[in-house]
């Protein structure tokens, strides 16, 4: 066989997990594979499973099966699906996507999953892709890839100002480089000016700013976070106000046992989850009122933004401060 009969991935980016899975179709010796996509957190999946691992598409075309959430399934699931990966199947390529967040820099790799013996032959075989993801140290790298993608050139120093402001996950970083890319197609060439139209805002500040207050610890660093050069005014407050709204529903469907409804990245997942329990359904509850103090009192003029944002601001202190 010229490609893998199946294929691990672990990697908390799911943009780059599709990268890879596109490097390898594209490297297979086939072409017009046919994707099909297979959410393990979902329930009642055992049909659809059986039938894309064995069943092969009627018309011949080979499609890959793209099962993903994998750190999401029970135990038996990788005992029980064992006999589907025997024999290799050339119209059938299953990738397993494990996306949550790494520990101590290596992926968490289910122990049931690491016992079985196709398991142990994949990694025999390097059938299996490993990646931490973007960061700090790696996020340079992706970004003078991706500019070079796009035909961009970039100046040493902005490409650093440029990596600072950028999300650590490779879907956002694209879509602010493209918009990017069309500011500077005049002569290809990325200046700070360009940097303005990124509209990335880090919600992981906004967490940790949360955090910071929840645990009495470096409040003017809390600040900092907060009151940055970037935003001033009612330009600072609904950006804000946007931010906070988004982590308040998160921890409140934390809060309320409904975490499979948030949307959170698999990297920030156990921290939020720690912090909901912590504040509680009351604390949660009063932030609602205090966004929409704020929200009010400015669209009818009776409070300036510059004040409502003071007053947001130490409220959420005193809100979240472990005295009260």
């Amino acid at each position: 066989m010229s490609r893998p009969g199946f294929y691990f991935c672990f990697c908390p980016d799911a943009n780059l997990i599709k990268m890879q899975i596109d490097r390898l179709l594209a490297g297979s010796g086939q072409d017009n594979w046919q994707l099909q996509t297979i959410w393990l957190d979902e329930q009642d999946q055992r049909q659809k499973i059986w039938s894309a691992l064995n069943m092969p598409n009627m018309t011949g075309t080979p499609r890959a099966i793209i099962l993903r959430h994998c750190e999401s399934v029970e135990a038996a699931f990788w005992k029980d699906i064992s006999p589907n990966l025997k024999g290799f199947k050339p119209k059938i390529w299953p990738f397993f996507c494990f996306e949550s967040a790494w520990d101590k820099g290596k992926p968490k790799i289910p122990a049931p999953l690491k016992k079985t013996k196709y398991y142990k032959y994949a990694d025999n075989k390097k059938w299996i892709w490993e990646y931490p993801g973007l960061n700090h140290q790696n996020i340079r790298r992706y970004v003078e890839q991706k500019c070079q993608d796009l035909g961009l050139s970039i100046p040493s120093t902005i490409l650093g100002l440029l990596c600072e402001n950028l999300p650590k996950d490779s879907a956002g970083i694209d879509n602010e480089l493209e918009k990017i890319a069309l500011l500077a197609h005049h002569d290809n060439t990325i200046t700070k000016e360009h940097l303005r139209v990124i509209s990335w805002q880090p919600d992981i500040d906004i967490f940790a700013f949360l955090k910071q207050v929840q645990s009495d610890g470096d409040i003017a660093s809390a600040w900092n976070k907060i009151f940055s050069e970037k935003l001033k005014g009612q330009e600072m407050l609904y950006p804000f106000i946007g931010l906070l709204l988004r982590e308040t529903r998160i921890l409140w469907l934390l809060a309320t046992g409904q975490g499979n409804k948030a949307r959170i990245h698999p990297a920030y997942k156990n921290q939020k989850a720690n912090l909901a329990r912590k504040l509680g359904l009351e604390k949660i509850s009063a932030l609602w009122d205090m966004l929409l103090d704020a929200d009010v009192g400015v669209k009818s003029g009776n409070v300036p933004s510059e004040q409502a944002m003071e007053k947001l601001t130490a409220g959420l202190f005193k809100l979240f401060s472990n005295r009260n």
